[in-house]
């Protein structure tokens, strides 16, 4: 298969990023680095989860194949990066949960400039699958806290 740089780099920078995303520091420095977009209306800002948590990152990763291909329906693991093997997953990237009061989804989306749009129906489609992956997802998301993280290349400045 051929590919152009302007294609490659893209891909690569994704999937080192995720790979990162399983090491301590990186995580630890990229939760001193976040900015949280300004909160809806009514609701107070509050610190990303990643500079609350004891241990904010996975410790190794598991890949989603496309739900049709997955033989059963798994319970959810606590601190391990799932990676979905589909190119068109709706929403985000990667995503973990972490161990916290209550329950917190980390979801991570690589992107491009303007390149997320998060739309109430990309995110009932993301729940969909997370119906499709996880046994019991119904029930364990009810009190559950979503944080998602865009990460994305700094743009040089002239």
């Amino acid at each position: 298969m051929l590919a152009s740089k302007d294609n490659i780099l893209p891909i690569f920078f994704g999937w080192f990023a995720l790979k990162l995303c399983t090491e301590s520091a990186f995580v630890k420095t990229m939760g001193t680095k976040l900015t949280e977009f300004e909160p809806p209306t009514g609701r107070q800002a509050k610190p990303c989860v990643l500079k609350l948590a004891t241990e904010p990152h996975p410790k190794g990763d598991e890949g989603l194949l496309p739900s049709e291909y997955e033989k059963t329906i798994r319970k959810i693991k606590y601190g391990v990066l799932y990676k979905p093997a589909v190119a068109n997953f709706p929403l985000v990237d990667a995503f973990f949960f972490l161990v916290s009061n209550p329950m917190t989804l980390v979801a991570l989306r690589m992107s491009t400039a303007g390149g997320h749009h998060t739309t109430a129906s990309t995110v009932r489609q993301f729940t969909e699958c997370l119906v499709a992956y996880f046994n019991g997802w119904e029930e364990s998301s009810q009190d559950m806290s979503w944080e998602i993280i865009y990460v994305h290349r700094q743009t040089a400045r002239r």
